[in-house]
């Protein structure tokens, strides 16, 4: 069953949740479901094939050492731009991050991460193309959100605290 993401722009947004993958990891047809248009979709073994075929290079999965660099390049990023960065959780192949980015768009802020990330890291492209968001308006949605980031084996941070 496809379930459309609507954000409702009318309320108050308290923070942002993203998740970005690396480049070559998650792609349109994923047997574990993907997003397009702002609508989880199911995986389709077909699309899924072609768009590997598509790939220009291997799939980036993050190292220990670079997923260090990736840590201290989000709190940088955030220091730089005025953001506040409450929860983040890096994986081999993608990362979630809980942050307040003010009046930035979601577009803008996710880009100055991605690019101060990929800088950090020193070399091309270790993205996927776009990123899936969900806006947090309320206390319990942050929480659920927060469950969702500590439940990874990569959370760092939680509601500003370091657990690794």
């Amino acid at each position: 069953m496809n379930q459309p993401i609507t954000p409702n722009p009318a309320r108050r947004v308290l923070a942002t949740m993203v998740t970005t993958t690396s480049y070559g990891t998650w792609l349109p047809g994923d047997l574990r479901g993907y997003v397009q248009n702002n609508t989880i979709l199911p995986g389709e073994p077909k699309l899924l094939d072609h768009a590997r075929a598509l790939l220009t290079d291997n799939p980036i999965y993050f190292t220990r050492p670079q997923i260090i660099v990736l840590d201290h390049a989000s709190y940088a990023a955030a220091n730089e731009f005025g953001y506040r960065l409450t929860d983040l959780s890096i994986e081999s192949w993608h990362l979630h991050w809980i942050i307040d980015h003010g009046y930035d768009t979601v577009p803008d802020m996710v880009g100055r991460f991605k690019t101060r990330m990929r800088q950090a890291i020193g070399r091309g492209r270790i993205w996927t193309e776009g990123y899936c968001h969900r806006c947090l308006h309320d206390d319990d949605e942050l929480h659920a959100a927060r469950g969702y980031i500590a439940r990874h084996k990569g959370c760092r941070v939680v509601d500003g605290k370091r657990v690794v």
